[in-house]
């Protein structure tokens, strides 16, 4: 009997789908609820408009699209600025919010396809992973603004890795086309290649997932060569001290404290760390021991993630709650789905118990971190519309947060 699902044998498949989809439905209303304030008072925020809706209609057309930032391509912000740029500018930070948080509850929904039933057996199972993943509690920088799609995408693209191949055409197809954008967005891709190419191994080697990986790993040569090339620099200053403790105190303390400030450069209070500690290995044993091998690509995928955002940052990855927080949506989500997977699975009561326990644990972070308050918005959109509609060369306007702006030329 699946700890997630006790109910469902004994009331019937209809009863276990409706159940299913309340739980569903919870999930976009938790999600859509708690950042509510950022759809009702939209703003644009850092890249939103400095980069993406600045470099748009400046450029205009299609080249925009190719433009590297900060290393990478980022095709998925870059193209809902382009579909967007025909509208007034007054309403470009409402469209970009709501596109944001459609696209993430699209990505999410992945984890509900049947294509999952063998990590997650029931319709129940995957409708608890896709609620806990809508009110994951690492969410706050990347709700609402089209920048950070590129990290909610590694979710997507960590799910399409443990899907089955779908079977019809048009789902291939689409299939393709997801990841091909996925992989063009961000550097995520070049992290979570060990999940893609398991999964081709995982389905026998079918023509299908070799294709999705062949499009993955072109993503992630073409992101590696277009970084390398580029002139970005990070902080550095990462260690294996560094690594252990991003996983500890971002990725377990994420879940259990959510946007605590319980730990800072120089760590945290005993306590804290230790229940932080012990969970990660917890979740990762109760994992690997009721998934096994099915376990052991994406737990090197999440280290390989937090473990590069170590290294590029630093002490300042752990130095607060908030810091680079980015960097911690899929890591948090991969134990989450691994989790759920594992109380449904697990042949045993303590597997099952452990597994319960681990996910029951994050309550206190999910609630915490729940409501997610608007940005400033410091912006006047409509003297920069008056200031473009004069032929000005240069139209500006301060935007959130503090140093950031928009700035049209011509």
């Amino acid at each position: 009997m699946h700890a997630i699902d006790t109910k469902t044998r004994t009331r019937g498949v209809g009863t276990g789908d409706r159940l299913a989809r309340i739980v569903v439905a919870a999930g976009v209303v938790l999600f859509v609820g708690r950042g509510i304030d950022r759809v009702v008072h939209p703003a644009f925020w850092a890249e939103d408009g400095a980069q993406f809706f600045s470099e748009q209609i400046s450029r205009g057309g299609l080249d925009a699209l190719t433009i590297p930032y900060a290393g990478y391509l980022h095709v998925i912000p870059r193209l809902t600025a382009l579909v967007f740029s025909p509208v007034p500018f007054t309403l470009a930070p409402l469209l970009y919010a709501v596109t944001a948080v459609v696209v993430a509850l699209g990505l999410f929904s992945i984890v509900l396809s049947p294509r999952l039933a063998w990590l997650l057996p029931t319709p129940r199972a995957r409708a608890v992973a896709f609620t806990l993943l809508c009110v994951s509690p690492v969410l706050s920088e990347v709700y609402g603004n089209i920048a950070n799609l590129i990290f909610v995408g590694g979710v997507g693209l960590f799910l399409i890795a443990m899907c089955d191949d779908p079977t019809s055409r048009g789902g291939r197809a689409a299939e393709v086309v997801v990841v091909a954008l996925l992989a063009t967005s961000g550097p995520v891709v070049v992290l979570l290649l060990p999940v893609l190419i398991y999964r081709w191994w995982r389905v026998g080697r079918s023509a299908q997932s070799a294709v999705v990986a062949a499009v993955a790993i072109a993503g992630a040569v073409m992101q590696t060569i277009i970084y390398a090339s580029s002139s970005r620099t990070t902080p550095g200053g990462g260690s294996v001290e560094v690594a252990v403790r991003a996983v500890i105190e971002r990725v377990a303390g994420g879940w259990l404290f959510g946007f605590s400030s319980l730990f800072h450069p120089d760590g945290g209070p005993l306590l804290p760390t230790v229940v932080a500690t012990a969970w990660i290995v917890a979740a990762f044993a109760v994992t690997v021991v009721v998934l096994r091998r099915d376990a052991v690509a994406p737990w090197f995928s999440l280290l390989a993630l937090t473990g590069a955002a170590s290294y590029a940052y630093g002490a300042i990855f752990v130095s607060g709650a908030l810091a680079g927080q980015r960097h911690l949506v899929t890591p948090v989500a991969i134990v989450i789905v691994l989790l759920v997977a594992a109380a449904s699975r697990s042949g045993s009561r303590a597997g099952r118990g452990v597994a319960v326990v681990c996910l029951v644990l994050g309550v206190l972070g999910v609630v915490a971190s729940l409501y997610l308050s608007a940005h400033p918005d410091p912006a006047d959109l409509r003297g920069l519309t008056n200031c473009r509609e004069t032929a000005a060369r240069l139209c500006s306007t301060p935007i959130a947060p503090s140093g950031w702006g928009v700035y049209l030329s011509r």
